[in-house]
């Protein structure tokens, strides 16, 4: 991962046929601005945009079809190169439409939320949604580079934030329980904070300023945490070893996401406080560790009742990518770090 100061020399030094900037309604409005004013060269060349429909409803093989006419329409070359500015949709769809068109042109992921930062946006994954199922249809490719912006952080939802604040829980409970603690306790104190500016007058200042806080907690966080997502794909980068770690809680929170109706993010923390009940019962978890990892994620997210509809998510998680034959498998852990 590399800074945005560094994407104009990039693309110089590459010597691009065309380029292309995907966005989404939402990016087109609040990050493309941003990124055209640092970037001369996308202005200077002309680079043509790309908008897709918001949501994850348009994550699928149709809006892939219709990029693929618009870059042929554009007569665009295998020395083409797409710019995905956006989150974790865009960076998906982005890079596998960028990955099937005429074999693989090279694509740059530009992340505008917490969670693309830390993982959508690194690890050469890249699906579309189908047939009811997340992410479904995809592919590995390597022929991209990825640039961070934090200052695309002020601009989102605290929901957004906590998206992101599951997914960098869950890498640091893979594999750091220094980084693990350090991590909930300094979103801990960043909320403690913003229940102090609660107590003032509610207003969208103070909204803002909340918002504020917990960004400066989580960005010493976002390097540790992408530089170990980036460490593991080397070791495994196509997902048949180590780099499976990384799926911990995602199980059940694929079929929490399209069962609920819920964000990726959200989905995650509850999966991640499931997957430690099991880790407790079957892989001897400490107790004492799952508890505060779980009241922290109850805190701060809410649990829905999927207990009671297990059945229903049950035909979900058999869908699920890990799996071997008929049965559903789960990443679990037997202590922090230490992945079965």
């Amino acid at each position: 991962m590399k800074d945005i100061t560094e994407l104009q020399k990039y693309l110089e030094s590459k010597d691009f046929s065309q380029l292309f900037i995907l966005v989404d309604e939402n990016t087109s409005k609040h990050c493309l601005p941003t990124l055209l004013e640092k970037v001369d060269i996308l202005t200077d060349n002309q680079a043509i945009l790309l908008e897709i429909p918001q949501g994850e409803e348009n994550k699928n093989l149709s809006t892939v079809e219709n990029l693929i006419t618009s870059l042929q329409q554009s007569n665009a070359d295998r020395n083409a190169c797409l710019v995905c500015l956006g989150g974790g949709v865009i960076c998906d769809l982005g890079g596998f439409t960028a990955s099937i068109y005429k074999r693989s042109i090279e694509r740059v992921n530009i992340p505008t939320t917490l969670l693309a930062m830390i993982d959508a946006a690194i690890g050469g994954k890249t699906a579309v949604d189908f047939g009811g199922v997340k992410n479904l249809v995809g592919t590995f490719d390597f022929n991209y580079e990825t640039f961070l912006d934090t200052e695309f952080l002020d601009s989102l939802s605290k929901n957004q934030i906590m998206d992101g604040v599951a997914e960098i829980l869950k890498t640091f409970l893979v594999s750091d329980e220094n980084l693990t603690c350090e991590f909930i306790q300094a979103i801990t104190n960043a909320k403690v904070s913003n229940t102090t500016i609660k107590n003032e007058n509610d207003t969208t200042e103070n909204s803002n300023t909340e918002n504020e806080i917990l960004i400066q907690a989580i960005r010493p966080f976002i390097i540790k945490c992408a530089s170990i997502k980036e460490d593991v794909v080397h070791q495994d980068c196509k997902d048949k070893g180590i780099r499976r770690k990384l799926n911990f809680g995602h199980t059940l929170a694929h079929a929490i996401e399209l069962f609920y109706n819920l964000s990726h993010g959200h989905s995650v923390a509850v999966g991640i406080s499931y997957a430690l009940d099991l880790s407790v019962k079957h892989c001897g978890f400490p107790q004492k560790k799952a508890v505060k990892i779980q009241s922290f994620i109850a805190d701060n997210y809410a649990i829905p009742p999927f207990k009671d509809d297990m059945k229903s998510l049950i035909p979900l998680m058999q869908q699920d990518k890990k799996n071997s034959g008929s049965n559903i498998n789960f990443v679990l852990l037997k202590d922090v770090g230490v992945v079965f």
